[in-house]
């Protein structure tokens, strides 16, 4: 078999930042980097509060991966804007790895001009994208939702102008022509969900150019199965933010007053507005002692953490894309009670390995989650789902079907 050469590239490292796309992409590059034949590196975006000591521009290392710094960023047109020393960097990181294929996992901070520049630094390799999210839709953080906290069906210049009035409606109409103009260099994209992918086609790429391919998560620690009687403790893994749904869960919590179990909240409160932080702290002493919350937490934490709770909760308010969390409990076969909507749906099987209930209904959540403290097979029926969906072949097969991606583009390449 021939040897193949990667270079993935994330907005940033999971060792300073370890959100989903960060831990996946990583994950991803390091079982490559594993595989005979195979030679993959993993260069991250880094900032001033995680490297201090880099500079705008420059290049580093950290262990066996590349940091390249990044400096002042503008959100809206998804441009960098520190100067063009970091495509000096950039083309040294080329030049060392000699790449015929280069995974982006995505275009914040990095900025949508390193398409042109990879193209030219290496006309001869092949551009993957990896579409985490829906930052290049959406101009209001990527949330698809309204300045009101509403799903919104889609990007639209003047729906856009509402969420960011600070940009007229043409300039939402030129945001979107320039990243779709940009990203006619992607040779391939990937999405990770349905929902997802109907959303990046309706915005203006070509169904053909996505191609579906669902996430899975490097093997944790081994987690064994729940062996309380009454699985009554529940547990929240994320940041605590508005659209992530914790006052509903705070709110169902009231409702469950007296009830016997316990709520666990793991996440930390990042910069939140003060009205959210002041909203969060009066339902969190309203909730009393049922609910606790413990802060933020590493990731080599969570399998003792998920080993502590019976079942996972995320009443997302938003679409979510394919949440780390969600393939976490998965593997650690917890069930899942979820928002029913956007990719939270099509990873957490309803009645199957998990539970739905309405984004934002207190009190369904309420009653679903009384219900299931006390119904020991319903857990246990729900839980051997969880472990049948995955096995310890997942992730080998997740880095098996990106070989068989590059391998294919790499011999249109050569035809």
């Amino acid at each position: 078999m021939s040897g193949i050469r990667i270079l993935q590239i994330a907005h940033d490292h999971p060792d300073f930042t370890p959100g989903g796309t960060e831990v996946l992409a990583h994950g991803l590059a390091r079982a490559l980097d594993a595989t005979d034949a195979v030679d993959c590196s993993f260069l991250a975006a880094s900032t001033s509060l995680t490297r201090p000591e880099d500079s705008p521009g420059g290049l580093g290392v950290h262990g066996a991966d590349y940091l390249l710094r990044t400096g002042r960023y503008d959100r809206f047109s998804m441009a960098r804007c520190d100067g063009t020393d970091w495509i000096e960097a950039l083309a040294r990181v080329i030049a060392a790895q000699r790449p015929q294929i280069l995974h982006l996992h995505g275009l914040d901070r990095i900025g949508a001009e390193v398409l042109p520049v990879l193209r030219r630094l290496a006309p001869q390799a092949r551009i993957v994208m990896t579409l985490h999210d829906f930052q290049m839709l959406c101009a209001n953080d990527g949330l698809l939702t309204t300045s009101d906290g509403q799903r919104c069906a889609g990007p639209d210049p003047e729906r856009c102008r509402s969420c960011v009035p600070a940009q007229t409606g043409a300039s939402h109409a030129l945001r979107r022509a320039h990243l779709l103009a940009l990203l006619r260099l992607v040779d391939l994209f990937i999405a990770p969900s349905q929902f997802l992918r109907d959303k990046f086609i309706a915005w203006g790429i070509e169904p053909v150019r996505i191609r579906l391919l669902a996430n899975a998560v490097a093997p944790l620690a081994p987690v064994a199965e729940s062996a309380r009687s009454r699985p009554d403790r529940f547990a929240y893994f994320g940041n605590i933010a508005p659209h992530k749904g914790v006052l509903t869960l705070l709110s169902a919590a009231q409702r469950l007053a007296g009830a016997e179990l316990r709520i666990d909240l793991h996440g930390g409160l990042l910069h939140p507005e003060p009205e959210f932080a002041g909203a969060f702290a009066a339902a969190l002493t309203a909730a009393g002692p049922l609910v606790q919350h413990h802060g933020g937490y590493r990731r080599e934490e969570l399998p003792g953490l998920l080993q502590r709770c019976d079942w996972v909760v995320m009443p997302s308010l938003w679409w979510e894309n394919a949440p780390l969390v969600l393939l976490e409990a998965r593997a650690a076969g917890r069930p899942v009670i979820c928002s029913g909507i956007g990719g939270m749906a099509e990873i957490v099987a309803d009645g199957v390995t998990g539970l739905h209930v309405p984004p934002g209904d207190a009190a369904t959540l309420a009653e679903v989650m009384g219900r299931v403290a006390g119904d020991a097979a319903l857990h246990r029926r729900l839980a051997q789902g969880q472990r049948k969906a995955q096995t310890p072949e997942a992730h080998k097969g997740f880095v098996k079907e990106h070989l068989e991606i590059y391998r294919s583009l790499t011999r249109r390449t050569a035809a």
